[in-house]
């Protein structure tokens, strides 16, 4: 017995009858202005295709893959590249994790650096770091799927440990501490290792100074209330660039004799200083967006100011200013782009070394667009996980009604 369709009652005939016209109809075409807007849409995208993403495919891509181990690593040992490759999978596995903690399925970056990891194992590689790459996927979804089934609270816990202990685990790794992991001296990093050490540095050390900074610009001690505004308005006054060169000539003439911190140290100190002038700013913004409520509910509890600040008022400025301090993390990871200035070989400054050589003088549309993606892929891994976080959270930016 052959069923008979249910009509929708409240679509029209026509919606029924050609959904997909009228759907095109409705949307693209319904007036005179989305007619022009469809029209100019189209217009660009075909312009965008035909002059920018097609001849992509048409390119010569032999100065990315001779110049790769340049790119990521700069002169960093090949023979120790397996110090770099344990941070990975170090960070691999807490991402995973990380992403585990509001989600059941994978979201859609994991599956963005799945394909870079599979697009990037396509190229000059040797078999040993082909195999690390697939070993940076797996370890990533292993725990992720992992995490799906741990237990949330011990799994928070130990997350929060985990990228902790990165950065400071991850330096003493890569530069060595002598015998089976020698040292290896801070002139031979570069490349995106280097861009990326320095960044995530920043971001590490900036939060609790910037921190620091905006308590002691409201404080009420004018000593310190002095002190903490000349250092912020000082810095943020200045182009980070001017910043970068007072700490790469004065910073040692301003150390005892014989002190000489390499260059790494000085640029790492100019960027840690800018960035932590503008996260006082932005927690001080957030400290202001707290009621005066707040702090009488937690004296009427008999905290102390310390504790109210540790346990009642930075957890909500935290919670609340998770997409500026996201935005901060980001121009971080974008501003070490002007070391190369000072003579270092991060990103750029190695891909302007590779562009001046002879060799790969129209190579340099290829090295910036490859440099373009990984800094969007980082960006964006950044952004997502800062979703997740919020989600987590219950930090949503809809109105309630």
């Amino acid at each position: 017995m052959a069923l008979e369709l249910q009509h929708d009652p409240f679509k029209t005939p026509k919606e029924i009858e050609h959904p997909l016209l009228y759907w095109v109809h409705k949307n693209l075409f319904s007036s005179v202005l989305n007619t022009t807007l469809t029209l100019l849409s189209l217009t660009v995208l075909y312009f965008v295709l035909a002059k920018a993403i097609i001849p992509l495919f048409s390119w010569n891509w032999t100065v990315i893959s001779a110049n790769l181990k340049l790119i990521l690593t700069g002169s960093y040992p090949a023979d120790q590249l397996w110090r770099v490759w344990a941070c990975l999978w170090y960070a691999a596995i807490f991402f995973g994790l990380t992403f585990s903690m509001s989600r059941t399925s994978p979201p859609k970056v994991m599956y963005l650096i799945l394909i870079s990891i599979l697009l990037l194992s396509l190229l000059k590689f040797s078999r040993f770091n082909r195999i690390s790459m697939l070993l940076t996927a797996l370890l990533l979804f292993s725990s992720f799927f992992i995490g799906t089934r741990a237990h949330q609270q011990k799994k928070a816990i130990l997350v929060t440990a985990g990228w902790v202990v990165l950065l400071p685990l991850g330096f003493l790794i890569i530069r060595g501490v002598g015998g089976f992991i020698p040292v290896v001296k801070t002139n031979l990093w570069g490349g995106l290792l280097l861009s990326l050490l320095i960044s995530l540095t920043s971001i590490f050390l900036s939060l609790p100074i910037g921190l620091l900074l905006a308590l002691g610009r409201r404080s009420s001690m004018k000593v310190v209330k002095s002190i903490c505004i000349f250092l912020i308005e000082t810095i943020r006054g200045v182009p980070l660039i001017t910043i970068l060169f007072i700490g790469y000539l004065i910073l040692p003439m301003a150390l005892p004799q014989g002190w000489s911190p390499s260059v790494f140290i000085r640029a790492l100190t100019g960027v840690v200083m800018f960035h932590s002038a503008y996260m006082a700013e932005a927690l001080r913004g957030g400290l202001q967006g707290i009621s005066r409520t707040q702090y009488e509910a937690a004296t009427s509890l008999n905290l102390g100011p310390t504790k109210t600040m540790a346990f009642i008022i930075l957890p909500q400025v935290l919670k609340r200013m998770i997409p500026v301090l996201v935005n901060s993390f980001t121009s971080a990871l974008k501003d070490t782009s002007l070391i190369s200035i000072i003579g270092m070989l991060d990103l750029i400054g190695i891909s302007t070394s590779i562009v001046s050589n002879p060799k790969y003088l129209n190579g340099s549309a290829q090295v910036l667009f490859f440099e373009g993606a990984l800094y969007f892929v980082l960006c964006f891994s950044i952004s997502k996980a800062s979703m997740v976080l919020e989600k987590k959270l219950g930090v949503t930016g809809k109105i309630n009604k």
